[in-house]
């Protein structure tokens, strides 16, 4: 299987597994329960976290989506809990607890962590700053806790090399949204007020910025083999199966 075929496959495999446990109440509440508040500003020093104690606009810059202020005020809001660091390692506990239960049966578990790791540990940094704060987390031994975590740093890297696409063809981070998949929703998710752009007149733009994201996140995958290749796309699909089950 080449690059780019299973390029293309980890949005809807590893991309929609790992996102699940970001946004789940499950992980709010465990966030809560942890000192780090009731509201977004978890999220702010827990996936955003690995960036460090940095000035508040790198993180606007990293997470790129979000409406500038939005993500400034959460920011804050998380700040006032703790450091950035501490925020980014219960966060990687809640994400490696949640290996464990999603991932706890899957047959394949440690054969799919260890093929995410080879391309976790090759990727090239550039472009990827969470992708980056992801992958020098501590991890844990092998087994589902480390493969989901591995999964978890494998969506930053697609968020990464998607946020530089979507830079460079032009279109306006909301304007993306807009014309993605979950359009509106994402959009006030994302802090973004209303009224919206028409963005009707995108869907080709966005097609396009969709294989432009399959192509630079191509290279990524060139340190496995074709059957290698072969072996993740399968396992991907398998533990977003899994874990929905």
């Amino acid at each position: 299987m080449d690059s780019t075929t299973v390029a293309r496959s980890m949005r809807g495999s590893i991309g929609m597994l790992a996102m699940a446990w970001l946004i789940h109440d499950d992980t709010r509440a465990q966030a809560a329960d942890r000192s780090m508040g009731e509201g977004m500003g978890a999220y702010a020093i827990g996936r955003l976290g690995v960036l460090g104690d940095c000035p508040p606009d790198n993180v606007v810059a990293a997470a790129y989506f979000w409406e500038p202020d939005t993500m400034r005020a959460m920011v804050a809001e998380g700040r006032a809990t703790m450091m950035p660091a501490d925020g980014a390692q219960i966060y990687s506990e809640i994400c490696q607890a949640w290996g464990e239960v999603h991932l706890g049966e899957m047959d394949g578990v440690e054969r799919l962590g260890e093929l995410l790791e080879q391309v976790v540990d090759n990727a090239a940094p550039h472009g990827a700053p969470t992708f980056v704060g992801w992958r020098d987390m501590p991890r844990p031994t092998p087994g589902p806790a480390r493969t989901f975590l591995l999964a978890q740093t494998m969506r930053e890297l697609r968020f990464g090399r998607h946020s530089v696409v979507v830079q460079a063809s032009g279109m306006s981070p909301l304007e993306a949204i807009l014309s993605g998949p979950a359009g509106e929703w994402n959009a006030d998710f994302f802090g973004w007020p209303k009224p919206y752009p028409d963005v009707s007149g995108l869907a080709d733009a966005r097609e396009a910025i969709e294989a432009a994201t399959d192509a630079l996140h191509a290279p990524d995958f060139d340190v496995l083999t074709n059957s290698e290749r072969a072996d993740l796309r399968v396992l991907a699909k398998a533990a977003r199966a899994h874990a929905a089950s």
